[in-house]
């Protein structure tokens, strides 16, 4: 009995973290592409602060779909759907919190300066990692992301 609830809470935190790391990417991605597009840094902070949660939200909406039918396979209902922004508005809160936590500790200047030392090619080609805005939201991940699990599944399976 018990082998059968660790196999099911493990395999639905397998295809959680598989959800988790495609929305993560439309999130960076998104976030990314508008420090761009608005040419900020990382002295920008409430514009930086800003384009985070718009990528926040266009993840947010397609990791409730995903998280729904594939992670969890269960059909969506109000109840769910309101848990589910729940969780992900204290989830936004700590990833806000935190964003500027790390930026006000100098940890993107950290990760940067370490990424630039250790892919010196991988920053060549792709030079908007060696930028410490883009590299702020990685310790954020590390974080939130098994808290958010443990909400997510609260209110969407019970």
């Amino acid at each position: 009995m018990a082998t059968a609830a660790v196999r099911q809470t493990g395999g639905e935190f397998a295809r959680f973290f598989v959800v988790g790391v495609g929305a993560t990417l439309v999130h960076l991605a998104v976030y990314l592409l508008l420090n761009w597009l608005f040419d900020l840094s990382e002295a920008d902070v409430w514009a930086i602060t800003a384009t985070y949660a718009v990528g926040y939200v266009v993840s947010f909406v397609a990791n409730y779909f995903a998280s729904l039918r594939w992670t969890f396979k269960t059909q969506g209902s109000v109840r769910k759907g309101l848990g589910f922004a729940f969780s992900h508005l204290v989830n936004a809160f700590m990833h806000l919190i935190l964003l500027n936590f790390f930026r006000a500790v100098g940890a993107g200047d950290a990760l940067s300066m370490l990424l630039i030392w250790l892919t010196p090619w991988l920053v060549d080609w792709l030079p908007v990692l060696g930028r410490p805005e883009s590299l702020l939201p990685l310790p954020v991940y590390v974080i939130v992301v098994p808290l958010n699990f443990i909400m997510v599944r609260y209110f969407l399976k019970r």
